[in-house]
């Protein structure tokens, strides 16, 4: 019986250890205490986007010029990258045939003349011949018809001879103006019609830059944009311009749309077919700008943990985020004005965890995004 009631007592005390130590753990968790938490607090501001597209220098106009007659090329006097004046001499046709046409006018026209001063004569004569009433009137009538027909044919005879000479003026061809020649559509020896492309003139006088856009970035910059353009072999040759025209219809196979920006007094360095950098900061709907480090997820889908000021403890809020960048993530949905956001430590907290902070500790950041 001694035996028995000393393994009686040993149970006991077992069993009174045991619900100390478990009231001991219990005390434990009680007293944990609040962990600090660096926080942001949320503020909604209209966040810009800065755009950046590569493109090309081209030339605002560029003309096709060519003969404005038919003709077999006789020389053709520049090259492509050819720098040309105003009145230089790009190329010729062969001129004999139009100095045999303007030989033959002439003719025509001698002849012309020499019938048209015989028939006033013979008007004079006959107008005489009447004042002293040797012939009838009809008889100088018919006289006088002939010479206005002689005159007639001299008239006609004379103006196609100086149309037949414009036409050996035709037989050159010279720039309208100063540019650069960009295209070459002849060689000596060959014929052409009238208007064919003989040489290509891009003018030196305006510069654009050019770009394919997508369509979301046509939506959304204003209508008086201007867009710096900068070189991009070198930064520091840079032009501010605006937005010259844009292409009314998208490309068939990139979808894109070609836009022009104007390059006002674009250096030379900004030569034809530079590549060129254009950038442009379009302001975009309200947006809350957070560190990425206040980044955490929920089921796969980003969220971010807010402090509770009133319980002091976290909830994990899910988020829409509009852009990612290096130092910040700009959040669309999921927060109100003036949530406290925790920036750090976040793979260590858990919902509903009690957390120490001073309301207001820092300000969100903000600034333009890519």
């Amino acid at each position: 019986m001694a035996y028995r009631g000393s393994i009686v007592a040993v149970y006991v005390c077992g069993f009174g250890l045991l619900f100390a130590l478990g009231g001991c753990k219990d005390e434990e968790r009680a007293a944990e205490a609040p962990r600090p938490v660096r926080t942001v607090l949320a503020k909604a501001s209209a966040i810009g986007e800065e755009v950046a597209q590569t493109g090309d220098v081209q030339p605002h106009i560029e003309t096709d010029l060519g003969f404005r007659i038919n003709g077999r090329v006789a020389t053709r006097n520049v090259e492509v990258g050819a720098r040309v004046v105003r009145g230089q001499l790009l190329a010729t046709l062969n001129p004999e045939d139009v100095r045999n046409e303007v030989q033959g006018v002439e003719a025509d026209l001698r002849s012309a003349e020499a019938a048209e001063v015989l028939a006033r004569s013979n008007l004079d004569r006959q107008r005489i011949l009447f004042s002293k009433q040797i012939v009838a009137l009809a008889r100088v009538e018919e006289v006088e018809a002939n010479w206005r027909s002689a005159d007639a044919r001299r008239k006609a005879v004379k103006a196609n001879l100086e149309s037949v000479r414009n036409k050996l003026d035709y037989t050159e061809l010279r720039a309208p103006t100063e540019g650069i020649v960009s295209a070459i559509g002849v060689n000596a020896g060959q014929v052409v019609n009238a208007g064919q492309m003989a040489v290509k003139l891009a003018s030196t006088n305006e510069k654009d830059a050019v770009f394919n856009v997508s369509e979301r970035l046509i939506n959304a910059a204003p209508e008086d944009a201007r867009v710096e353009v900068h070189l991009v072999s070198n930064p520091a040759v840079k032009v501010v311009g605006p937005v010259r025209d844009v292409s009314p219809t998208a490309d068939a196979t990139t979808r894109s749309y070609r836009v022009r920006i104007a390059l006002p007094d674009a250096p030379a360095s900004m030569s034809f077919g530079a590549i060129v950098m254009g950038r442009l900061i379009i302001s975009g709907a309200p947006l809350m700008a957070v560190p990425t480090s206040a980044l955490t997820s929920e089921d796969g889908h980003p969220a971010v943990f807010v402090v509770d000021a009133d319980k002091r403890e976290l909830v994990r809020k899910p988020v829409q985020v509009a852009r990612y960048g290096a130092a910040q993530v700009l959040i669309a949905t999921g927060l109100k004005e003036g949530d406290p956001v925790v920036t750090a430590g976040v793979s260590k907290l858990r919902q509903g965890q009690k957390v120490a902070y001073e309301r207001g500790s820092e300000s969100a950041p903000g600034g333009a995004a890519r």
